[in-house]
């Protein structure tokens, strides 16, 4: 995944955003009340999970530096929810600045196992409502082909500089069986225990792409996956992969209530 020094979105009012869409279709206000978006000075983009009033889950790839691996000073970051668009900005929008960051303890940031991370706000969201709301995570794993959802903004292609779609957009994906997502021709036995494959096999238009990383994969309404990698941008043989949030459902709930506070440099 391609990685700038500084994040910067220029789009217009007007502006064609279906040419920077990876596929799918816009959402409704209120269809996915807890996806978020995340602003870093060294990722392009990143999406996340509301879990309570003052907590956002996402990746850990999405809050540490690229080249020290080691974890950004959290005031860096910015989380925006309640709104569907990145721009123009609506009165559903609420802004928020990053006082802490959990990592797991045990990311791997070669194999990017356990690549998960918990967000504290600097304050919390009002009460929840119809555009900001908690996800429920997932207890039992979808079956195979069982079709779920991705949501986020992103982008259509791949390198520097591209332009993020600012319009909220969901693209239905299929659980992969892990055995053929892991073959020498798709990920080559880089999809973990801990993680499974959404997504096609085939080139398609409905596919994650730069700037996706963090966010959800829903299904039956519950979060189940939170993306990592795979970013096909409508090619072949690059589904993505999530980490799978049952398998991580006490370590989530556990980062709620911490009372430390990691230092900025924190490495795993």
């Amino acid at each position: 995944m391609e990685l700038i020094v500084l994040f910067l979105l220029v789009v217009t009012a007007n502006a064609d955003s279906s040419s920077r869409v990876s596929g799918g279709v816009s959402t409704l206000p209120g269809q996915y009340p807890a996806a978020v978006s995340i602003d870093s000075p060294y990722v392009l983009h990143c999406g996340g999970t509301v879990l309570d009033l003052q907590h956002v889950l996402t990746a850990a790839f999405c809050v540490m530096h690229p080249t020290t691996f080691s974890s950004v000073n959290p005031h860096w970051l910015r989380v925006i929810a309640g709104d569907l668009n990145l721009v123009p900005v609506s009165y559903r929008r609420e802004v928020r600045k990053i006082s802490q960051i959990f990592i797991h303890p045990n990311f791997n940031n070669v194999t990017n196992d356990n690549d998960l991370a918990v967000l504290r706000l600097d304050s919390p969201f009002p009460e929840f409502h119809n555009t900001i709301d908690p996800a429920i995570l997932a207890m039992p794993f979808s079956p195979y082909r069982s079709q779920c959802q991705y949501v986020g903004w992103g982008a259509a292609t791949s390198g520097d500089g591209v332009v993020l779609n600012p319009t909220q957009r969901v693209i239905n994906v299929p659980i992969i069986a892990t055995v053929d997502c892991n073959v020498p021709t798709v990920h080559n036995y880089r999809v973990l225990p801990t993680m499974f494959c959404a997504g096609s096999l085939s080139a398609t238009a409905d596919t994650t792409c730069q700037g996706n990383v963090g966010g959800g994969l829903y299904c039956n309404g519950q979060l189940e996956g939170v993306l990592i990698f795979g970013l096909a941008c409508g090619s072949a043989n690059q589904p993505g992969v999530y980490m799978d949030v049952r398998q991580y459902r006490e370590w989530i709930y556990s980062q709620l209530y911490r009372t430390d506070n990691p230092e900025p440099s924190w490495m795993p």
